[in-house]
């Protein structure tokens, strides 16, 4: 172990910390990817030959867990007095267990795609996560505020990680504008005002039909090659 390192205490955890240096690779694919970030599919690119579903199905399992938690929340508000104080404290340790069981599963998913992209891209484009569009997202999918927070708030440590990824293996991470990309058709330029939350792209001009996702990253590939 290295001579510097530090103790943390996170959340009942104990955690000993220090650094490695890690050399630069260098990344001879000359292939760009647009990411789109969803909440069904946690990231949906578009390469210009083909469609990349990452995470695809996987939100499922940590929803129930995020449901779990909230009906944890709930019991442990309702258990009130000196007579339930070993069942609030047997709760909250579920519910801190839960949390870090719901945070595992996202970081494994953004460890994954993380290396998966910057490996096989040598730039990959990704729009600025907002987080008041990563609630919307998040209020189609789950009406509970602690899964809200925690899908939103994914997305950022996700964009963070694929930097720090992006440095290491010689992959250039670019942050762009999505404004309209979701709504405009990706076949004939089309805007559709009336999208709404509907998963299925559908052009009211050239009756395109597409995933609204899959739609938004070849609008967010085609936005950035073409220099808009």
């Amino acid at each position: 172990m290295p001579g510097d390192f530090s103790v943390i205490l996170d959340r009942g955890r104990w955690f000993i910390t220090y650094t490695i240096e890690s050399e630069k690779s260098v990344n001879n694919n000359e292939q760009a990817i647009a990411l789109d970030p969803g909440v069904r599919t946690f990231l949906t690119g578009f390469d210009g030959n083909q469609v990349l579903e990452i995470g695809i199905g996987s939100i499922s399992r940590i929803v129930a867990l995020c449901r779990r938690l909230d009906r944890l929340q709930s019991e442990i508000a309702k258990a009130t007095g000196r007579t339930n104080k070993r069942k609030r404290f047997n709760k909250r340790k579920l519910a801190q267990q839960l949390r870090i069981k719901i945070r595992n599963l996202v970081d494994e998913c953004h460890k994954k795609a993380a290396c998966y992209l910057t490996s096989n891209y040598s730039q990959v484009i990704i729009p600025k996560f907002e987080s008041s569009k990563m609630v919307y997202l998040a209020k189609r999918r789950i009406n509970s505020k602690t899964a809200r927070n925690l899908l939103s708030w994914a997305h950022y440590r996700f964009k963070l990680r694929l930097k720090t990824q992006g440095v290491l293996r010689g992959s250039q991470v670019i942050e762009v504008g999505e404004e309209y990309t979701s709504k405009t058709c990706s076949r004939c330029g089309h805007i559709h005002p009336k999208l709404g939350g509907s998963k299925k792209f559908t052009c009211p001009n050239c009756l395109h039909k597409i995933d609204r996702d899959t739609n938004g990253s070849i609008n967010i590939f085609l936005k950035t090659i073409s220099g808009n």
